[in-house]
């Protein structure tokens, strides 16, 4: 196992990662993506986030198989961090985090949670920056962790 920077060659890889977790982002899990949110998680979108230079992008592999991956905007915001259902649970968001945070150094980090990951993100130390909103269907929670 370990992380790594993203390439384009995991791109596919990373998209069915995110693809199979984008129900937590949903208020009501059987309803679809909005179209704006599934544009986001194209594997067009992907590619061009990997290959802008304002995002940095890790993933976590096993024998080949990403299971997490990570993408930081700018050093300050965490834009994606996912980690494959049946690997959840066992401290690689915080490897992930830890990792983006010993190259993406800031005082402040900023983050849209989906309602579904506010625990672990309290977990790293970040609280609610504001309320929580809703935007067709999809829920989220800002929140900052101040170094």
């Amino acid at each position: 196992m370990r992380i790594r920077v993203a390439v384009k060659n995991d791109v596919v890889k990373i998209s069915t990662l995110v693809a199979s977790l984008s129900h937590f982002y949903l208020k009501n899990p059987k309803h679809e993506l909005p179209e704006w949110f599934a544009q986001t998680l194209t594997n067009s979108a992907f590619s061009k986030r990997i290959a802008d230079s304002d995002y940095f992008n890790f993933v976590y592999e096993i024998e080949d198989e990403i299971i997490g991956y990570i993408s930081m905007r700018g050093n300050s915001h965490l834009f994606h961090l996912f980690v494959a259902e049946h690997h959840q649970g066992k401290g690689l968001s915080r490897e992930l985090w830890e990792f983006a945070t010993n190259i993406c150094v800031a005082n402040v980090y900023t983050l849209r949670s989906s309602l579904y990951a506010i625990e672990v993100y309290k977990k790293f130390g970040f609280i609610e920056s504001d309320t929580a909103g809703e935007k067709e269907g999809i829920g989220f929670q800002p929140m900052e962790l101040h170094i």
